[in-house]
């Protein structure tokens, strides 16, 4: 039995056939032409009445299986399964992996979405292969992507498994992706070089600055160079540091910490030389937590706001905009400066 329904396809247009086949089915959803239980053209009615090939239409056909609006049976052919067509996005979130200010990213996200859409978080955890394998078994199955990405050429190369239309870049990548795919980034580099250039006292009553970092590939090479361009404008000495536990923890030094392990590391070795936290040395840490809130009676943070993060992104794919935005950057004082 044939489809009643007629779907409205441009002879010519820049828009993709499988779009339009897509947009079709939706703007008669919208407008009661088509119901929940309501059958649609088969593969084949499609292919003979638009010259379309049955890949083109399975990509159409298989985008609104994957969201929900169509299903299929076999023998009988494809049924309108949810005639809603404000609920359409099924987003995949790949993170680099979980974290505290991860979580609050993650939950902001999913709350500015809710009504919206669906969603799925992986974690990559910065290895090739994960993220390798993610990509592939995820492609064609969602409405969006929303990757974290991190600093392996060969892993990246994965992305050109995925319609590149659909990605879009979050927190990391900037300096490579801004330029090919829409998203929210920190802008690393110029985020800590304006923080301190608007908190100069922050450094300037102690005689040295250390940034202790573990290596500098990717994000990490960008805040290194916005820490040397500042220190060099302000006249301060700059130490960079690799292992925060060989290293001598000094009196008169502000140390910058990226990463919460070497966190603990500092604040433990102050302890054991009894130095006092905001007056004998500084401690600046990347990224809030609440547990940071508490150690040693407060450690003042530098962080890109991660509630907001998950609110633009998720705004952003509601919306069907291709923007490229700078994630705002925060400070919070507290007694470790």
């Amino acid at each position: 039995m044939k489809s009643k329904v007629k779907l409205q396809l441009a002879g010519k247009s820049s828009v993709p056939k499988y779009r339009q086949i897509i947009d079709s089915i939706e703007s008669s959803l919208r407008s009661g032409a088509l119901r929940r239980g309501d059958r649609i053209p088969s593969l084949n009615e499609l292919c003979k009445a638009h010259g379309l090939s049955q890949d083109t239409v399975l990509v159409a056909y298989n985008e609104l299986k994957t969201r929900g609006v169509i299903t299929s049976t076999v023998g009988k052919g494809y049924y309108i399964l949810n005639d809603r067509v404000d609920t359409k996005h099924k987003v995949f979130l790949l993170f680099d992996k979980l974290t505290a200010y991860k979580e609050t990213l993650y939950n902001s996200f999913k709350e500015a979405l809710k009504g919206k859409g669906t969603e799925q978080i992986f974690f990559h955890n910065n290895n090739p292969q994960v993220f390798r394998t993610l990509i592939e078994a995820s492609s064609g199955q969602f409405s969006e992507y929303v990757i974290m990405p991190f600093a392996d050429e060969d892993a990246l190369g994965a992305l050109e498994l995925l319609d590149q239309s659909r990605i879009y870049m979050l927190d990391q990548g900037r300096s490579r992706f801004v330029d090919r795919y829409p998203g929210v980034y920190q802008n690393f580099e110029q985020d800590i070089r304006n923080v301190f250039a608007e908190n100069v006292d922050l450094v300037s009553r102690y005689g040295k600055v250390v940034l202790v970092i573990r290596h500098e590939k990717g994000h990490y090479g960008e805040i290194a160079a916005g820490l040397r361009k500042f220190c060099r404008q302000h006249s301060f000495a700059l130490a960079v540091e690799n292992d925060a536990g060989s290293m001598p923890v000094e009196t008169g030094t502000a140390y910058v910490i990226a990463d919460d392990r070497d966190l603990i590391t500092i604040v433990k070795k102050a302890a054991e030389e009894k130095l006092r936290l905001g007056s004998e040395i500084g401690i600046i840490s990347y990224n809030e937590s609440p547990l940071k809130e508490v150690i040693d009676r407060g450690i003042t943070t530098i962080s890109t706001d991660f509630a907001q993060m998950g609110r633009s992104i998720a705004q952003m794919l509601i919306d069907g905009k291709k923007d490229h935005v700078d994630n705002p950057f925060l400070i919070i004082r507290r007694r470790s400066t």
